[in-house]
């Protein structure tokens, strides 16, 4: 088992990549700690992993919000008594967002911003002391290949994934001499309930699914577990020699 005696805590992990990898990071061996917002779906993704006697609890908790996480964390050093990976798998792409700059409200902006990067920073922010008083640990953000490139009517999210690639090179180097290690992972179009709307649409459009596919080497969308055990490795010991990388996830998206 890849994450033994390992403890991890994934947010978002109600659905889609966060309950993805909380699933496979318990088959690997680590007792997981699955935060969210939606507490019948992440009791769910519980009763999953216990379902194949895997080890797992589940607190609700809105990443933006410091009480929430302080209490969170507290739960889980309660619990398990130590926190050896964080996956910050927590984000939002509201309709309201697909929009040029110049139509955007404030109140969208600040929403998506407060999930997708200010949820990172509080997250790492609490859960960092404590993976120094037990001599490190592995932190993996979910970035997005629009982390890397930009996109059409998408300039609040491709901002706050572009400041998650840059937060995690900043963590990297402030952490590297306490032996923690940050990376993140870069998916480009996923099946997850967040990108459902949008993908069935493009599959009844012919000409637009043709499109998406041709910027798509491999030749297909990403599926929830494909960055699950991209994830795994980054948090496994196997990739002890890496930090303040992008792993892309993207079919070979941003390689053209």
């Amino acid at each position: 088992m890849r994450l033994k005696d390992k403890v991890a805590i994934i947010t978002g992990a109600t659905s889609g990549i966060g309950r993805a990898g909380a699933i496979l990071f318990a088959r690997e061996g680590a007792k997981v700690v699955v935060v969210g917002r939606r507490k019948a779906a992440g009791e769910e993704t519980v009763r999953r992993i216990k379902g194949m006697e895997g080890e797992a609890i589940f607190v609700k908790a809105d990443v933006s919000k410091a009480s929430e996480i302080k209490r969170m964390v507290d739960k889980t050093v309660q619990t398990y008594g130590k926190i050896d990976i964080l996956f910050n798998n927590a984000g939002i792409l509201p309709e309201a967002s697909k929009k040029q700059l110049k139509d955007l409200s404030e109140e969208v902006w600040d929403q998506v911003m407060a999930v997708n990067v200010k949820g990172v920073f509080l997250t790492s922010k609490h859960v960092i002391p404590e993976m120094i008083k037990t001599g490190g640990g592995s932190i993996i953000n979910t970035s997005s290949n629009v982390g890397h490139i930009a996109m059409k009517h998408r300039s609040v999210y491709v901002t706050s994934k572009g400041g998650v690639t840059l937060l995690t090179k900043a963590m990297a180097l402030d952490y590297a001499p306490y032996n923690i290690r940050v990376n993140c992972v870069c998916p480009a179009v996923v099946e997850t309930e967040m990108a459902s709307a949008f993908l069935k649409t493009a599959r009844e459009d012919e000409k637009l699914w043709g499109e998406m596919m041709s910027k798509i080497p491999l030749g297909r969308v990403g599926t929830p577990e494909d960055v699950a055990y991209a994830a795994l490795f980054l948090a496994s010991d196997e990739s002890s020699w890496i930090t303040g990388s992008s792993l892309m996830v993207d079919g070979g998206y941003t390689a053209q």
